[in-house]
């Protein structure tokens, strides 16, 4: 089934077989059965801008009855009058709003700062490393240490895997044997999406991110000349300012609320 917001719909591309997109009447559900706890790969799209947290709530538990979390999306790319997602956070929802951003032009090329190499992740130790990094700097943005750490492993396993098979690759920028930063890029012969782009905080503001992301949109282009590559920030964010220096454009806006244990 066609999803409006090219935000999501690549969110699924990416996500593949291992999920389920199930259609509703008034929304999509979907599923991720080998990740419970990844609250973004098991949510409802609403497929209008219709904010009613007590029924969009109660249409979530009624989906997922065990879920420790509840993750609602709008499937309406640049949502009007989002100020009414504000009524979640009476219920102790956060409010994620994200810039979908697309590789409009010609790639602005960014080398790796000198000393650092960027090569694909190949060992279990390189698999070990990246899944720290992606904890230290989930728990850096305020996650729960121990679930967060718990969920980052399951979810590195499920993108090791993904790459295995040929649909990704996971870059690492390493000094010497340090990983300083890493993201993964899956992509097919219509879209190409960027994932989990981090980078260690003592490296941050040296052009390792603008780096990472230019070796990910080569490999892409090199293997499916003709896709369109995606990356997904923060609004207004400094990642997004960063990926709008390599060439990304903004294409549209998508919003979501979530909310996970208590």
């Amino acid at each position: 089934m066609p999803l409006r917001s090219l935000g999501l719909a690549s969110d699924v591309m990416v996500l593949g077989d291992r999920s389920q997109l199930e259609e509703r009447s008034g929304y999509c559900v979907l599923r991720s059965p080998e990740e419970p706890d990844f609250w973004f790969g098991n949510m409802i799209f609403e497929d209008s801008d219709r904010v009613d947290p007590e029924h969009q709530i109660a249409i979530f538990r009624s989906e997922f009855p065990d879920a420790k979390h509840v993750t609602i999306a709008w499937d309406i790319p640049d949502m009007k009058e989002t100020d009414r997602l504000d009524v979640f956070k009476q219920q102790g929802f956060k409010i994620d709003k994200s810039d979908v951003l697309v590789l409009s032009y010609s790639l602005v090329r960014h080398d790796a700062p000198e000393g650092i190499s960027i090569r694909q992740l190949e060992t279990d130790e390189d698999w070990d490393k990246a899944t720290e990094l992606q904890g230290i700097t989930g728990v850096e943005v305020g996650h729960d240490a121990e679930g967060y750490l718990s969920y980052i492993k399951t979810r590195m396993e499920t993108c090791r895997r993904l790459t295995d098979e040929g649909r990704g690759i996971w870059l690492g920028a390493f000094d010497g044997d340090e990983l300083a930063g890493d993201l993964g890029i899956y992509a097919n012969s219509e879209t190409a999406r960027f994932q989990a782009v981090e980078t260690r905080a003592l490296y941050r503001r040296k052009g390792i991110c603008a780096a990472l992301v230019t070796v990910g949109v080569e490999w892409a282009q090199a293997r499916y000349p003709q896709t369109q590559t995606i990356i997904v920030a923060d609004q207004d964010s400094a990642a997004g300012r960063i990926y709008r220096r390599c060439g990304f454009a903004l294409k549209e806006q998508i919003f979501a609320v979530y909310k996970g244990p208590e």
